[in-house]
């Protein structure tokens, strides 16, 4: 039932997200499509990345939860790890951005969920911020508001569909051009990454109870 009310509540929000914005493409290279939209009532646009991957839902799932090796395929991370792990799909996990001098970097703390419906091929993903999970840190800024949904989807052949749409408020003072480099090279550069590490032998023969390939 508890992730039945997750799953609804998850749909319910990438619904929402999808049927408002008007949805403006920025980049569309090597299979990777790039959008940014403006969401009703919120201060910060929307970024859509729709792309195939080769690989399968266990690779998947197995790279996101790799929290340890975030930093060789999300775009400017420098630091990411495993603060609790909660289940095999479900983490509390910290992040560090570093952003251009003269700006501070960022940090966030994350609570990431991986599953996949009973009887279903779909598998979903969301990753929200924990707000004062860790204590701050000196000359970082913490991220007040950060949330993703990612819907994957197998499409034959070794292949998935991803749909991802990501929010985030950097928090401070930021210029326009860095936050429109985030919104749009940053996701271009994490997903052309991703299709590249998730291929690597470290992922390629896992398997988790929760995933059905």
């Amino acid at each position: 039932m508890k992730k039945l009310i997750t799953l609804i509540v998850a749909l319910s929000a990438y619904t929402m997200v999808h049927a408002e914005p008007t949805w403006e493409l920025k980049k569309d290279k090597d299979g990777i499509k790039v959008y940014t939209g403006h969401v009703p009532d919120a201060n910060v646009q929307a970024v859509r990345v729709i792309c195939t991957v080769d690989a399968n839902l266990s690779q998947l799932a197995a790279l996101l939860l790799d929290t340890k090796a975030h930093t060789k395929w999300v775009y400017n991370t420098t630091n990411s790890y495993t603060v609790k792990q909660i289940s095999d799909n479900h983490v509390v996990y910290y992040s560090e951005v570093s952003l251009a001098w003269p700006f501070s970097n960022r940090d966030v703390v994350i609570d990431m969920n991986v599953w996949q419906p009973a009887g279903g091929k779909t598998m979903y993903v969301t990753a929200n911020t924990i707000a004062n999970y860790v204590p701050a840190k000196d000359g970082i800024v913490r991220v007040p508001m950060s949330k993703s949904t990612w819907v994957i989807t197998p499409i034959g052949n070794n292949q998935l569909n991803i749909d991802y749409i990501a929010q985030a408020d950097p928090g401070g003072s930021v210029p326009d051009w860095i936050v429109n480099t985030f919104c749009t090279k940053g996701p271009f550069e994490t997903f052309k990454s991703l299709k590249e590490l998730v291929t690597t032998p470290a992922y390629k023969k896992a398997q988790y109870a929760f995933v059905k390939d």
